[in-house]
């Protein structure tokens, strides 16, 4: 009876065990795989099983997992709201959550309808996918008369923002994130200057 109570008592630790090697597999053997990834990080957040542990969430993503909190999240987000097709598109090109949006009722697993075809989601296919994707992205512009909202511009911000945040915990490139930053604050102040100056004259 003892050795099936323990048994029962170890196997949370088994599972968990079991999700982190696949997710740390996938890391290292295929850094693109990031919904594969994703999906392991989604089921060792849902399951709850690393607070045998006696850790949080933060402190079992930073300590085990290899990646922050915030990052973590971010990608079970994206697998939640899109699905696997969204790493799938990543693999080939860089592409926002935003961009994706365009285009996201146009992919399947068969891959992304163009013209009528569905066009596979694999390497051959990247130009003609990133095409397609750069004539949804300037139509999109087209219908708002090339206006960015000003709500896109604040979700990008707080993107950025956190993505700063979480290299800051990296302490080989602070002076680096330092310098960026530096550099990205000087421009957001001329930026500032020149509307004050447009608002001005209106």
């Amino acid at each position: 009876m003892e050795e099936t109570k323990d048994q029962s008592a170890q196997q949370p630790m088994m599972n968990l065990g079991t999700w982190l090697g696949r997710h740390q597999a996938f890391g290292l053997i295929a850094k693109r795989c990031s919904a594969a990834d994703a999906e392991c990080l989604k089921a060792i957040r849902d399951q709850g099983e690393y607070k045998q542990l006696g850790l949080s969430w933060e402190q079992f993503c930073e300590q085990y997992a290899g990646v922050s909190r915030v990052e973590a999240n971010r990608q079970i987000h994206y697998l939640e709201e899109f699905g696997a097709n969204y790493f799938r598109m990543c693999e080939l090109m860089p592409i926002s959550p935003e961009t994706y949006r365009l285009i996201a009722g146009a992919v399947t697993e068969a891959g992304l309808e163009c013209d009528g075809e569905q066009v596979a989601l694999e390497p051959r296919n990247r130009a003609r996918i990133a095409a397609a994707v750069k004539a949804a992205r300037s139509s999109k512009a087209a219908a708002s008369g090339g206006k960015v909202p000003v709500g896109s511009v604040r979700k990008r911000l707080e993107a950025f923002l956190a993505d700063a945040h979480d290299a800051a915990g990296f302490t080989g490139h602070r002076l680096e994130l330092i310098g960026l930053l530096c550099q990205g604050r000087a421009r957001l102040d001329h930026l500032v200057e020149e509307l004050r100056k447009k608002t001005l004259v209106i």
